[in-house]
Parts: C-alpha cells; sequence; structure tokens
C-alpha cells in the first residue's frame, strides 16, 4: 500500500469514526428523558396503592383505593380522604380505619364550578386536616384537575404551569376528556378564589 492510498484510507476512518460518534451522541441525546420538574407531584415508592403521589407534604392524590391500601395510608398518616366518583363510595374501604372521608361527586364528562369550588373549600385547611388523600377512579382526571387548581389557587402557579403537570406529569390523563382541558383554560380563578374564600 502506497503513503497516499494508506493517508487516503485514514481520512475516510477518520470521517466515518466521526460520523458514528456523531450519530451516537445525537441518538442518545434523543432518547435522554426530559428532566421532571421537582415541583410536579413526586411518585411514592414502595406502595401498592395505585397512582399514588405527593402533591406537597400533606396533600397526596390516587386512584380508587381497596381495602389492602389502608395500611399504608395510615402509615402515610393520611387523616382524611376525598373521593370525586360519582357513583362510588369509600364507606367500607374506610370503615373502622380512623381516616375521616368525604365525598365530592364529579361528573367527570360535566365538570361544574360548584364541584370545583366545593373540592377547593375542602382543601383548604389542610395544616388542620392533613394529611389528605384525594382520588377519583384513575387518579388522573378528576383528581388531576383538583390538582391543577390547587396549584392555581393556593399555590400561585399559572393556568399554563398547573395543564402541563395535568397532561405531562405522568398520572395517566386520559386526552378523551378534553373538556378538563378546556375548562382549567377558560375557568375565572380570581372567582374561584372568592368563592373559596367565602
Amino acid at each position: 500500500m502506497t503513503a497516499r492510498s494508506c493517508a487516503a484510507s485514514l481520512l475516510l476512518l477518520a470521517g466515518l469514526g466521526g460520523l458514528f460518534a456523531t450519530t451516537d451522541a445525537a441518538s442518545s441525546a434523543a432518547v435522554a428523558p426530559a428532566e421532571r420538574p421537582l415541583n410536579w407531584a413526586q411518585s411514592v415508592a414502595g406502595t401498592p396503592v395505585n397512582n399514588l403521589h405527593q402533591i406537597t407534604p400533606l396533600l397526596y392524590r390516587s386512584a380508587q383505593l381497596s381495602k389492602d391500601d389502608v395500611p399504608r395510608l395510615q402509615q402515610l398518616g393520611i387523616k382524611k380522604v376525598i373521593s370525586f366518583r360519582a357513583f362510588h363510595s369509600d364507606d367500607k374501604i374506610l370503615a373502622g380505619s380512623q381516616i375521616a372521608m368525604q365525598r365530592i361527586p364529579v361528573n367527570t364528562w360535566h365538570i361544574r364550578d360548584q364541584d370545583m369550588i366545593a373540592a377547593l373549600k375542602a382543601l383548604r385547611n389542610l395544616e388542620q386536616d392533613g394529611p389528605v388523600l384525594i382520588h377519583c377512579q384513575h387518579g388522573a382526571d378528576r383528581t388531576g384537575l383538583v390538582s391543577a387548581l390547587y396549584r392555581v389557587v393556593y399555590q400561585g402557579w399559572s393556568k399554563e404551569q398547573a395543564l402541563n403537570e395535568l397532561q405531562n406529569g405522568g398520572y395517566g390523563f386520559h386526552a378523551i376528556w378534553q373538556n378538563i382541558k378546556w375548562y382549567l383554560e377558560s375557568v375565572d380563578v380570581e372567582k374561584l378564589r372568592r368563592e373559596v374564600n367565602s
């Protein structure tokens, strides 16, 4: 092999190496997961409770509970469970647990101001009532909306920030419920605040 062909081979290999290095870096960057905001509700590890996340030190969210979940709720110090299920009660599940129960029936397909105001009022005294767990069937849609409104009304988040967590937080939001998204985008936050504090 001549010096000239050797140099050409080396240049070709160097070019291919650079191409593969660039491709590898690009592909690893493309699959790298985005950073999850630390202020989003965090998954509670080591628990059988379905879709359990901690929103604040005193507020949790989950899917429908079962009798088997009660010991874990007690370990977490949950004092009150608020259900947004329209056709299901936690009476039998929480019986004898010393965990208080409140039910605010919400129809996923028909979100009403008065239901959201009732839910937010129920969360107004977390310091005295907490820790509190809120849930619906999947812990994604009705619970997601109440969580988002809690963020906006009590924590000063923008609607956009709350909607981002609702849809992208990994809680299982079902995109079929566009009415929930529209409600959050159009709700009069100041009116909600006034009603909640009245």
